[in-house]
């Protein structure tokens, strides 16, 4: 007789199978698809966490789990895409059979979790503020993502149409992880890493011609952020309610949460790394085994793999474990016991975001390419010229960090801020701890004030924070440190009225007015105090995943009628990409773009267009950057004749051009041509043209 774990597995594999089989598919069972891939990398990732950390706390545990369940997805898919198979059907597949095999992964019974003395004891009316913080920050997302839901990608963030979006649409169309060179704009972006838009990608795959989750790829990282910092609160001795506090501040941060948090860019990815890795380094500190270690490495690779500065992460990362475990001393194991697992680290990192920059090796001579490596100021790798990791400090830093509440949020200043600046010292001499923990806890709070210099010094672009989302996490963390260590009586009165001023915050940004705000909360502080006398008996993990999938079943009709939906109107605004997607219809065109380096939207509602920048030059194999290619960019000269040759060559039916003050050559070859081409739409910004064919 089969039990109900082995009809789960069945029935996860088995929807994935048909997911990667049937054609047609209507939305709804897209919708289940979708589901069942989260949960068979979710499930996976849960398992092996608990057989790399059978003895780690459970929220590092979670992280764990979150951090081996992305690995598991986004890896594979990368080598799918290096062959050329990066195609729906096949990644499902590989979903399923990887998924499959995670269930033959042996891992210790799991043991009930006893209630903790701290949370039979914790204060209940902060603990009603908290949890009346979370519904109103909770509810705010909500709202967001409603409000939202129907309109175009790329409305918070400009490189989700310049390069994050564009590389998924185009290994959409071609099956691999051929990289754009745009003609205009930052061309460092061909040679970034790609574990994000990889991410994307596999939350495509369900869909197959629907970006809906893939334009919010930012949003699980975000959401995973708020439990790593939760996880690092409690390594720093925290008790469960000041960690779900420091997560809750972090929240707070208006930049990260909800505005880049519903985007399909990679600076939560980042953060999320960031602090997975700093888990796992600390985690490979208490118990130096091959579990910690392989975790610790994926994290730090999966941090690699995402974005260039995951470097600088890295190595900080990396220099906070060599001075705990130097601060160890004579507490720790034998050197010679320590070589299996420092080896198994560096294997797991190169493994899990070591693609790109062994791509990059290979191709441009240069792992980091554009940026030149240098060596006692000598040259060893080579780059562009003007591509540095160096920079300027250009901008009015007291001014950044204190008058900026669009980024920041209005709690910043007299709370993250602050702490992020004494808690390091406030570490060093705290005295009740032994001299090794209080490094280690030091070296993790000073971590903001690293992070923020990493920003100020070695980064160009100084207009916002999300380039150390990370360290705010840790300055969050840090601010509950700090609380904690203020006293029994101070901490928690400190911490109520920060609660109360986060729901009221959240609560006046989702257009309530002030009176309204405080009934809310007084309503959401009074169903908190009530539900702590009902005892909620604690429900099986399993019984759980099988209730999701009921409500999942039940929700996906409505869900998949409003992707339906979607489809239809999430180009109403833009209205040339929405005419090139009506001449195009659903079986698509081939198109040339000109002009701004943003040219996603015109890929069309179903992903349906192949649209490409076309070479100039004779050199039309120099069009993408692939593995073993050319790093040369076709576009520096050219010749009418040259570029005509080309959209012949290439098929293309329609030159898109989007007027821009910078000189485009096309934009006067068409005009000293008009034989050759006839225009179809004109507005303000954009004009489309057809190519006329047997006219040159």
């Amino acid at each position: 007789m089969r039990t109900p774990r082995s009809i789960s597995t069945a029935l996860l594999a088995g929807v994935l199978g048909a997911g990667a089989i049937l054609p047609s598919q209507p939305r709804a069972f897209q919708v289940l698809v979708f589901g069942a891939l989260l949960a068979a990398f979710g499930s996976a990732g849960r398992r092996l966490a608990l057989r790399l950390l059978p003895d780690a706390g459970r929220l590092s545990r979670a992280v764990a789990a979150f951090s081996l369940a992305v690995g598991l997805a986004v890896v594979p898919a990368t080598w799918l895409g290096h062959f050329g198979l990066l195609r729906p059907r096949w990644f499902l597949l590989l979903a399923a059979v990887l998924f499959l095999l995670s269930r033959l992964v042996p891992v210790p019974p799991s043991a009930p979790v006893p209630l903790l003395k701290e949370e039979r004891e914790r204060n209940p009316i902060e603990t009603a503020l908290l949890i009346a913080a979370a519904a109103s920050l909770a509810l705010l997302l909500a709202d967001r993502m409603a409000a939202d839901f129907f309109d175009r990608p790329g409305l918070r963030n400009y490189d989700d149409l310049y390069y994050h979006l564009t590389a998924v649409a185009t290994w959409h169309r071609h099956g691999d992880l051929r990289m754009v060179k745009f003609s205009m704009g930052d061309s460092a972006t061909t040679f970034y890493p790609v574990l994000s838009e990889v991410t994307a990608w596999t939350v495509l795959a369900p869909f197959g011609d629907s970006d809906v989750a893939a334009r919010w790829v930012e949003l699980p990282f975000a959401l995973a952020s708020l439990l790593a910092v939760a996880a690092l609160a409690r390594r720093l001795g925290l008790s469960l309610g000041t960690s779900a506090f420091a997560a809750l501040l972090y929240a707070s941060v208006r930049r990260a949460s909800p505005f880049l948090a519903l985007a399909a860019g990679n600076d939560h990815a980042t953060a999320f790394f960031t602090l997975a890795a700093l888990d796992g380094a600390l985690e490979t500190v208490r118990s130096p085994r091959p579990g910690t270690a392989a975790y610790a490495g994926i994290a730090l690779g999966l941090l690699l793999g995402t974005k260039y500065i995951g470097v600088l992460n890295a190595a900080t990362i990396l220099g906070v474990l060599l001075i705990v475990f130097l601060a160890r001393g004579r507490s720790l194991p034998p050197l010679r016991s320590l070589t299996g697992p420092a080896l198994l680290l560096v294997v797991a990192m190169a493994a899990a975001g070591g693609y790109t920059y062994l791509r990059n090796a290979v191709t441009a001579g240069n792992p980091l390419f554009p940026a030149p490596v240098r060596l006692f100021g000598h040259e060893i790798l080579p780059g562009w010229q003007g591509v540095t990791l160096d920079s300027e400090i250009d901008f009015d830093v007291p001014r950044f960090l204190t008058a900026r509440p669009d980024l920041f949020g209005p709690f910043f200043p007299f709370t993250l801020l602050p702490a992020a600046l004494l808690a390091p010292v406030a570490a060093l001499f705290w005295r009740r701890v032994p001299v090794e923990k209080r490094i280690e806890t030091a070296a993790v709070l000073a971590l903001p004030i690293v992070l923020f210099f990493q920003f100020l010094l070695l980064m160009h672009d100084h207009r916002e924070n999300r380039y150390f989302f990370a360290g705010i996490a840790l300055a969050a963390a840090a601010f509950a440190w700090l609380s904690e260590r203020a006293g029994p009586r101070i901490g928690p009165v400190l911490r109520s009225l920060i609660l109360l001023g986060i729901a009221w915050q959240a609560l006046r940004e989702l257009g309530l007015s002030d009176g309204q705000s405080l009934l809310g909360i007084a309503v959401l502080v009074a169903v908190t105090w009530l539900s702590q006398r009902i005892e909620v008996p604690r429900v099986p993990v399993e019984r759980l995943a099988w209730i999701g999938a009921a409500l999942l079943v039940l929700a996906a009709f409505p869900l998949g009628a409003a992707i339906g939906r979607y489809q239809e109107v999430k180009l109403r605004d833009r209205p040339a990409p929405l005419f090139l997607d009506r001449i195009a219809g659903r079986e698509g065109t081939r198109a040339a773009y000109v002009g701004w380096n943003q040219p996603y939207l015109y890929f069309g509602s179903h992903l349906q267009n192949d649209v490409t920048i076309v070479p100039r030059n004779r050199n039309l194999a120099a069009q993408y950057y692939h593995w073993g290619g050319t790093r040369e960019f076709p576009f520096r000269k050219g010749r009418y004749r040259l570029w005509r040759e080309n959209l012949d060559r290439l098929g293309i039916e329609y030159v898109i051009v989007v007027r821009s003050p910078w000189d485009r050559p096309e934009q006067r070859w068409i005009a000293r041509h008009p034989g050759h081409f006839r225009l179809v739409y004109q507005d303000a910004e954009n004009e489309i043209w057809r190519v006329l064919r047997n006219s040159t």
